[in-house]
C-alpha cells in the first residue's frame, strides 16, 4: 500500500519535471551569446545550478521534518523557519563566492585567458544569482511543504524533484539576467 501511495504522489511530479528539464535546457541554449561574451561563465554554470538544488532540497527536508514535528506552525516567522532561512542564505552566499575562486584556480589550465575584469563580473554574477535564486527557492520550499502537508502528501516525496528542477530553471534565468546586466560592463 505504501508503494502505491508513493507512486501516486511522485509520478505526476516526475512527469512535470521532464518538461522543466527541457525548459532549463532551452534557457541555457538561449544564453549562448552571453556565455560567449563572458569567457569562463559556462564553467561555473553546472556548479551554480547544482548548488541551488542541493541547498533547497536540504531546506525542504528540514522544513518537512519541522512541519511533522509541529515546529513550523507559524511558517516563515517561526524561529525554526528563520534559522533555516539564515542557514540557506549563508550557504548560498558562501558557495557562490567560492565558484569564481575555483574558476580562477582552474584558469591557469584553460586554453583561454580569464582577465581580472571577467573574473570580477563572474563573481558578481555568481553572488547575485546565488542570493536571488536562494530567495525564490526558499519561498518555493516553504510553499511546497505547506501545500503538500495541507493536501496530505508527504513533502519528502515531491519537494526534491520540484526544487531541483525549479532551481535549474530559476537559477539559469536569474544568471542570464545578471550576466547580461554585468556583461554590459565589459563592452
Amino acid at each position: 500500500m505504501e508503494i502505491r501511495r508513493v507512486i501516486k504522489e511522485t509520478l505526476p511530479v516526475l512527469l512535470l519535471v521532464v518538461f522543466g528539464g527541457a525548459l532549463a535546457g532551452s534557457v541555457l541554449a538561449g544564453m549562448e551569446d552571453v556565455l560567449e561574451m563572458i569567457p569562463g561563465l559556462i564553467i561555473i554554470v553546472p556548479a551554480v545550478i547544482d548548488m541551488r538544488g542541493n541547498i533547497s532540497t536540504a531546506l525542504s527536508s528540514r522544513l518537512g521534518s519541522a512541519f511533522h514535528l509541529g515546529l513550523l506552525h507559524q511558517g516563515l516567522t517561526s524561529e525554526v523557519g528563520k534559522e533555516n532561512i539564515k542557514g540557506s542564505l549563508a550557504l548560498s552566499i558562501f558557495t557562490s563566492a567560492l565558484f569564481p575562486l575555483f574558476l580562477w584556480l582552474m584558469s591557469f589550465f584553460l586554453p583561454f585567458e580569464i582577465t581580472y575584469t571577467i573574473l570580477g563580473i563572474i563573481f558578481l554574477v555568481s553572488i547575485f544569482t546565488g542570493v536571488t535564486a536562494a530567495f525564490i527557492l526558499i519561498i518555493l520550499s516553504f510553499s511546497i511543504v505547506a501545500v503538500s502537508m495541507e493536501m496530505g502528501i508527504d513533502p519528502d516525496n515531491i519537494s526534491g524533484p520540484i526544487l531541483t528542477t525549479a532551481g535549474d530553471v530559476f537559477t539559469l534565468i536569474v544568471m542570464f539576467g545578471y550576466a547580461t546586466l554585468f556583461g554590459g560592463l565589459i563592452l
